[in-house]
């Protein structure tokens, strides 16, 4: 099986450099925003600047294409415990049969390895399947932004949906996602094999009307524990991206919570400071 890797060395890199590479495309430099020797606020100001309105509006979507200007931007895959593109949660592609890929333990299992280098390799099985499936012209289908690692914690079983963590000591769990996130990405920070979407940020692991309930906490509760995996994923992992959770965080639902969009904005230049004093609340 041939891999052929293409520039992501940040997230945004993955959505709007790194899918140019698909097959749809060579990587020719015949606008700046492919040029790999500028900026990524440079491509990014000059592909922003070639798109219509009405393209802009399709950007929208999880996996647009903009023909014109030969682009395919890729979508997200689950990746929890093994990339699903099939079976019965309905994740394969419509009208065609499921794609097999490699399963693994449950998050619980995986957590009770203790393993970082049997994670890392998971992460990098995961990463060249997701790779292989995407740019198959056969195939075509998934994407290299993978829903995984889940750095939440679980520190009740009560809570129903505890079997999605891989543990409920910050430090254990941010070491594991950390190994997990570079198999995934794999060794070349320029040139990453896929991208590490970290979930679901902030304490997420209730189940019941997750969507409508808030997890309460303190600040220093924050900091010292239900921040720190996801910390360590970025800043030692090396990922990128975070999904938000469902629930609120004292009253804010966290889609619209200023913390992930401190994160993102930092995420472009250096790892996000969630240890800062300047983290707004």
């Amino acid at each position: 099986m041939h891999l052929r890797l293409y520039p992501a060395k940040s997230i945004f890199a993955v959505f709007l450099l790194g899918a140019i590479g698909s097959q749809l495309v060579r990587a020719q430099a015949d606008y700046p925003f492919r040029d790999t020797k500028i900026s990524d606020d440079q491509r990014i100001a000059d592909l922003l600047g070639r798109l219509t309105l009405p393209e802009k509006v399709t950007m929208m979507s999880n996996a647009p294409k903009i023909e014109r200007l030969k682009l395919a931007f890729s979508g997200q895959v689950e990746g929890l415990h093994g990339l699903a593109l099939g079976g019965p949660g309905g994740w394969g592609p419509r009208g065609r049969q499921p794609l097999p890929t490699t399963t693994f333990p449950q998050e619980k299992g995986l957590g009770e390895t203790w393993d970082t280098e049997l994670m890392k390799k998971i992460g990098s099985l995961e990463g060249q399947e997701a790779r292989y499936y995407y740019q198959n012209p056969v195939t075509s289908f998934g994407g290299v932004v993978v829903r995984a690692e889940n750095a939440d914690l679980s520190r009740d079983p009560r809570w129903g949906r505890t079997e999605e963590s891989l543990g409920e000591d910050p430090y254990h769990v941010g070491t594991m996602v950390v190994a997990f996130a570079q198999g995934l990405q794999g060794p070349d920070q320029k040139h990453w094999q896929a991208a590490s979407l970290m979930k679901h940020f902030l304490a997420n692991e209730n189940e019941e009307k997750r969507s409508s309930s808030s997890s309460d906490f303190d600040e220093r509760l924050f900091r010292e524990y239900y921040s720190v995996p996801f910390r360590m994923g970025f800043e030692e992992g090396g990922s990128r991206a975070v999904m938000a959770a469902y629930n609120s965080w004292n009253g804010t639902p966290m889609m619209i919570h200023p913390v992930p969009a401190h994160l993102h904005r930092r995420r472009r230049t250096r790892p996000p400071d969630l240890g800062s004093q300047n983290v707004p609340r």
